[in-house]
């Protein structure tokens, strides 16, 4: 019996990297505190990044997340980034934009 493996919602590749919409932007989240952003550009952040979250858990998922279990991973890793990294980018500088794309290694796949 061939087992279906959930596909990725944005891009519909095998998701590989199992990490939910919550837990990835806990991780932005995390990061955007440690690069001193103003408290406007954190809450514009944190409200852009709660939709994106919500909007990519209304689809159904089977597959757990590698870091906090639940069954919510719809979107890969590399799809999340990428709306993550727009998101910073709308909000902030060149600078931290370009942090963001050092520190998640995003240039091999950022999609423009």
């Amino acid at each position: 019996m061939v087992e279906v493996i959930d596909l990725c919602t944005g891009c519909v590749q095998v998701i590989t990297n199992p990490i939910c919409p919550h837990c990835f932007s806990n991780q932005v989240m995390t990061w955007a505190r440690d690069k001193n952003l103003s408290k406007q550009e954190i809450d514009s952040i944190r409200k852009q990044l709660r939709t994106l979250v919500n909007e990519a858990e209304e689809t159904p998922s089977s597959t757990r997340c590698i870091i906090c279990g639940s069954k919510r991973v719809n979107l890969c890793i590399y799809c999340f980034t990428n709306k993550a990294f727009r998101i910073v980018e709308k909000n902030t500088n060149n600078t931290v934009t370009n942090e963001f794309n050092e520190d998640f290694d995003t240039k091999i796949w950022t999609l423009r």
